[in-house]
């Protein structure tokens, strides 16, 4: 049965806080968000290897945990493990829902030019440079992490997780794709999904245990 031993409390706060950090460090230590625009316009200038560094993390981070989810999915096929099964299922279910769907429609909706570009929000907008908010990048992360954090059972992994999301929002930041603000409800929105997962999840192990038990007799 799914649970998650530690307090929900503590689990949340493991896996946001990093991230929040990194938000509250950027207004705190480097001013308003065209101040931070500007900060890491001049760093990616003057840092091309670790910018290369960075961008590798930003557009392989949430690809790499693609595979855990199809391990799971994997392993509990196989060893007709239902609860994993409805783990992984739960968590595509939640990641297209969100941080496709919901996301890309806040996104077009919201309209919000991306730093550097400059000019007013254009409502409904296709082009990606007026694409900024959320960030789909940590919608997605959050959605994954917290798909996995909400499901442990010690709070190592959701530390875990909220360093990952922390890096996440931070090489967004780096590479200049998005504003501070971005991150948060890029933040929110995968805070969603990932309670969508948890609250999906027992509800399918049932139906595909029954599912796997067929397929193994």
């Amino acid at each position: 049965m799914f649970r998650s031993t530690p307090h929900p409390l503590a689990v949340w706060t493991a896996l946001c806080l990093p991230l929040l950090l990194v938000v509250l460090a950027s207004f705190a230590f480097i001013g308003g968000e065209d101040a931070v625009a500007a900060h890491f316009a001049l760093w990616r200038a003057e840092n091309p290897g670790l910018l290369r560094v960075v961008k590798f993390y930003t557009d392989w981070g949430n690809p790499a945990l693609y595979l855990v989810f199809a391990a799971m999915l994997a392993v509990g096929i196989l060893r007709r493990r239902a609860d994993l099964a409805a783990w992984a299922l739960s968590y595509l279910a939640a990641q297209l829902l969100f941080s496709l769907a919901i996301e890309r429609v806040l996104k077009i909706g919201i309209g919000r030019p991306r730093p550097g570009v400059g000019g007013p929000f254009v409502p409904f907008s296709f082009d990606a440079a007026h694409n900024a908010m959320p960030s789909g990048h940590t919608a997605e992360m959050t959605v994954q992490t917290s798909c996995v954090a909400l499901f442990a059972k010690t709070l190592a992994l959701p530390v875990l997780m909220g360093l990952l999301l922390g890096l996440m929002g931070a090489s967004r930041l780096a590479v200049g794709a998005h504003h501070p603000t971005d991150l948060l409800g890029g933040m929110v929105v995968g805070c969603l999904g990932g309670l969508f997962c948890q609250r999906l999840a027992p509800k399918l192990e049932p139906r595909l245990a029954r599912a796997l038990a067929k397929g193994g007799a």
